[in-house]
């Protein structure tokens, strides 16, 4: 277990039990849902990655990016699907920039990654198996490699961060578990 898996367990099962992440994990989800939770998690990764890459956090970690990759799924899937940005998706990504204008905190900016890249790479290939479509999101060339290169640069300074990352992913999924509900699809 790595140094942060023990600061969030809690939180980790937390984003796990929400009824969207059940519903993703069901083989049930619908293109259309599916797409949805694409375009609000395309944005998260692109302000992630460009924000971790300006502060030199993920240097070493080639071909950990996936909001390309996101967006090809998107492609695949709906040309044309764009609805607004959810509100807790402009939250958490207004934190990820404030993080990066904080010079004492940009470091923290690292926890993101490792919120989302891991699970990414640790659930990627379940998941996989249940959406539509092709799921590049969750295709990596060294899986391994990545999940080693990733735990080498955790620190337990990152422990608060990362549990606040997971509190804005149990927004957003609740967000989606309501827009499922109500879209007209």
């Amino acid at each position: 277990m790595t140094i942060l898996r023990e600061h969030t367990n809690q939180k980790h099962r937390e984003v796990e039990a929400t009824p969207f992440v059940q519903y993703l994990l069901s083989g049930n989800i619908t293109k259309e849902h599916y797409v949805a939770f694409l375009y609000e998690f395309r944005t998260i990764y692109e302000v992630i990655e460009r924000e971790n890459h300006r502060h030199g956090l993920m240097k070493g970690l080639e071909g950990i990016e996936r909001a390309e990759s996101i967006g090809k799924d998107l492609y695949e899937l709906s040309q044309s699907h764009f609805h607004s940005l959810m509100p807790s998706t402009i939250a958490y990504t207004d934190h990820i920039l404030q993080l990066s204008k904080t010079k004492s905190k940009r470091h923290l900016l690292f926890a993101h990654v490792y919120v989302r890249h891991t699970g990414d790479l640790y659930g990627g290939k379940i998941i996989a198996r249940f959406v539509p479509g092709s799921g590049r999101m969750y295709a990596f060339d060294d899986r391994p490699g990545l999940i080693k290169k990733i735990n080498e640069k955790l620190t337990e300074d990152l422990a608060d961060e990362a549990n606040l990352a997971f509190d804005y992913f149990i927004k957003i999924f609740n967000e989606l578990t309501e827009y499922t509900k109500h879209a007209n699809v």
